[in-house]
């Protein structure tokens, strides 16, 4: 038990916090916090990718078994740590809670692996139908698929459109023009 002045800065400014009476509160001192519900702050989670490729919403610190020496435990569980940091946000109030939703965060962990899940899904239904749609395709349009693809990771819903150069066939009449004259 503390025993200590009321009137001292430190024992009111600990007595502010406090919800209910407690050592903190016994010199006459009230609760400056009320027991209730409170909506915010609060915290929203993302499913990210693993350096494994898996999907997940935090990491566990890894166990000592394993490594060389403490330094490398250490920095893979700070390695953990940063994951799982990355994979949180905390939130002040509903528009800043509506704007996070928008972009993809969740209010539960199992709630991000769904939507994680569901867009995966919804990507990789978007890509097979692109690749049933590519047999109908030119050899010069399935050549462009093919190297589009072998630029990106994972799968392509659809080609990124390649910005057309309308001044090209103008530089090259005029190109003919002087090797002509």
């Amino acid at each position: 038990m503390i025993i200590s002045n009321p009137q001292s800065p430190y024992l009111q400014e600990m007595a502010k916090w406090e919800m209910r009476p407690s050592e903190w509160t016994l010199g006459g001192l009230k609760p400056g916090r009320p027991d209730v519900y409170q909506a915010y702050p609060k915290m929203l989670y993302m499913a990210r990718q693993t350096p494994s490729g898996k999907w997940q919403t935090h990491l566990e610190a890894p166990t000592q078994f394993g490594f060389h020496d403490m330094n490398e435990w250490d920095r893979a569980c700070q390695a953990a740590a940063k994951f799982t940091e990355s994979c949180q946000r905390t939130v002040q109030d509903e528009s800043e809670h509506k704007r996070a939703r928008e972009e993809g965060w969740r209010d539960h962990p199992t709630e991000a692996m769904e939507f994680r899940n569901a867009l995966e899904s919804a990507v990789g239904k978007a890509a097979a139908e692109r690749n049933w749609q590519d047999r109908r395709m030119s050899e010069k349009a399935k050549a462009e698929s093919t190297a589009a693809e072998a630029e990106h990771f994972g799968h392509l819903g659809e080609i990124p459109a390649k910005p057309v150069d309308r001044m090209a066939k103008a530089r090259a009449a005029k190109a003919a023009k002087k090797t002509a004259a």
